[in-house]
């Protein structure tokens, strides 16, 4: 028989909830007033969360370590603003992540009226200490679903723009891919670096794991990791970890 990765599952349904007329917040892992012992951060990722915004409104959050935090829109588009005075859209196939030093507050704002948006918006824990005086906003990524299909399309590095040297290396890449049913692709993992997928949208199996949509799957010890589609336009996010 062949080994089986070490890994753990985290399942949609399983899922803490937190819902008011505003919002309705699905968290993978322990976050702000949703506490589990066993859904403890996973590495340095201590955030994954799926918020759905009423038309119009905000949801704040303290972030309470040093942090990069990726906005990645589902549906809508949506607006972000911190104390520091940094501020911005994210659109529909764009992707962001802002450098947040502890303290900083966060407001993801609704910009429409009249209409409900999803995203998700993941958290990492910084390495060393962010020292920018301000937070700061990284690399905007804009792609396109045909950028993405049946392959695994980095939109954030690890490495830091020229442009932005000053900043500290985010300690992640991610990766998203839109795949039809039975493409397949592996994924090389860095030596000491272990991986989060999230099945965003259809069926996959990944190193003899079936995950439905919503469903997380954390692997380490892990070199490569084997993926297939098992459904039309699968759409998943992989994490990987430093």
């Amino acid at each position: 028989m062949i080994p089986q990765i070490p890994g753990k599952i985290y399942l949609a349904d399983q899922r803490g909830v937190l819902e008011t007329s505003q919002f309705r917040r699905q968290s993978t892992f322990s976050f702000g007033a949703f506490q589990s012992e066993h859904k403890a951060p996973f590495g340095h990722l201590y955030g994954l969360n799926e918020e759905t915004l009423a038309g119009g409104h905000t949801v704040e959050f303290l972030v309470e370590y040093d942090s990069y935090i990726v906005l990645l829109p589902i549906t809508g588009a949506v607006e972000f603003s911190t104390g520091g005075g940094t501020r911005g859209t994210v659109e529909a196939e764009e992707i962001t992540t802002i450098a947040a030093p502890v303290g900083t507050m966060l407001a993801l704002h609704n910009p429409f009226a009249d209409e409900l948006i999803s995203f998700l918006h993941i958290w990492v824990r910084a390495i060393k200490p962010l020292t920018l005086p301000a937070p700061a906003v990284g690399v905007r990524m804009a792609f396109d679903a045909q950028a993405l299909e049946n392959r695994l399309c980095e939109l954030v590095s690890a490495q830091p723009p020229a442009e932005s040297e000053r900043q500290q290396n985010p300690p992640f890449r991610l990766s998203l891919g839109r795949f039809m049913g039975r493409h397949e692709t592996v994924y090389k993992v860095a030596p000491g670096h272990s991986l989060f997928a999230f099945i965003i949208a259809g069926v996959f199996e990944l190193e003899g794991r079936l995950l439905h949509e919503k469903d997380g799957l954390a692997l380490w010890d892990v070199a490569e990791v084997e993926l297939e589609a098992l459904s039309n336009h699968a759409l998943v996010l992989a994490l990987e970890l430093t």
